[in-house]
């Protein structure tokens, strides 16, 4: 026991002394090798599974931005219910909201910008309960806001996931009336005006500078050889633990096929047989593959004698 402590100790400071190293490697995701390290840490942390003690390295793992490490760290899971299974606090919806205002829209990879949302759409369901644990400000919903895309029609997956949140916003200060309250409950009423009139548009009720479009100008791809083996991997079929499953050889290995556009015949006919100089020498000329008479032919008026030199006996009536 004493030397296991120690050796948890000795990880503990190995860890703080190196901190700074081990945040590049995994979070900053600014060069392929420290791409390659995040996405293996990532498949980690997706087959350990979330729960409440790892999933800070889940929300930080998605704050990178990164395609290859978000869809490695997702897999299968839909991204607005990852967090599901956790309570939302006020650290936590200040990581969502932060997450939404260091990024313009377009700038955020999808999947990464639902699982945000998702956590926001959980902890104000009820707005009032989600107002006690995080207060919303103005800012908070043009943040939420600022991610409609306006030509695209209300069944878009974003559209939707925004203008619920939006609607549940709305509603805030309806059993506990407040003059804060009603104030976002009239704001976010007016951003979902915004984008159902079709005579007014987003910067009628959003600051322009934050509706600006930029796309992910900092995006970091792993080398072409990793990302072949990544690629291929996802490609392959799981079952319902996550284990690769077993695929079968495919035919042309199993029975291969001559590629010369020609297909064999069905019933070949069997090779002829070949017959030995000195087997040829003993056979007498005729059909080949008969057996050749020991016995020379006797002379026309002699009887051939038996093998024993006798003669056989008459046989009596």
């Amino acid at each position: 026991m004493k030397t296991g402590f120690l050796l948890i100790e000795n990880d503990r400071k190995l860890i703080r002394d190196h901190a700074h190293n081990l945040r590049e490697a995994l979070f900053a995701c600014t060069s392929q090798p420290q791409v390659e390290c995040s996405v293996a840490f990532a498949r980690y942390l997706s087959y350990s599974g979330l729960n409440n003690d790892n999933y800070w390295l889940f929300i930080r793992l998605i704050m990178t931005n990164n395609p290859w490490v978000i869809d490695e760290l997702l897999q299968d899971r839909l991204p607005r219910l990852l967090f599901s299974t956790i309570r939302p606090d006020c650290e936590l919806l200040d990581a969502a909201f932060e997450m939404l205002f260091s990024r313009h829209p377009e700038e955020i990879y999808v999947p990464a910008l639902e699982t945000v949302l998702g956590i926001i759409q959980n902890a104000y369901f009820d707005p009032d309960d989600g107002f006690r644990v995080r207060r919303l400000s103005v800012m908070d919903i043009n943040a939420l806001g600022k991610f409609l895309i306006k030509n695209e029609p209300q069944e878009h997956p974003l559209n939707k996931l925004i203008l619920e949140i939006l609607d549940r916003i709305a509603q805030v200060g309806k059993y506990y009336g407040e003059q804060d309250k009603n104030v976002l409950s009239k704001h976010a009423f007016n951003v979902r005006y915004a984008y159902f009139d079709h005579t007014r548009d987003l910067v009628d009720a959003i600051p322009e500078p934050l509706l600006v479009r930029v796309t992910d100008r900092n995006g970091m791809n792993p080398e072409d050889d990793y990302a072949d083996l990544v690629s291929k991997r996802r490609q392959r079929k799981r079952d319902a633990h996550g284990r690769f499953v077993r695929e079968a050889l495919p035919e042309e290995v199993l029975n291969p096929v001559v590629l010369s556009g020609t297909e064999p015949e069905a019933n070949p006919a069997p090779a002829p047989l070949t017959v030995s100089d000195e087997t040829a020498r003993d056979m007498p000329s005729g059909k080949p593959g008969k057996k050749a008479d020991a016995r020379k032919k006797a002379p026309s008026g002699v009887k051939p004698a038996n093998k024993t030199g006798t003669k056989k006996p008459s046989r009596k009536k």
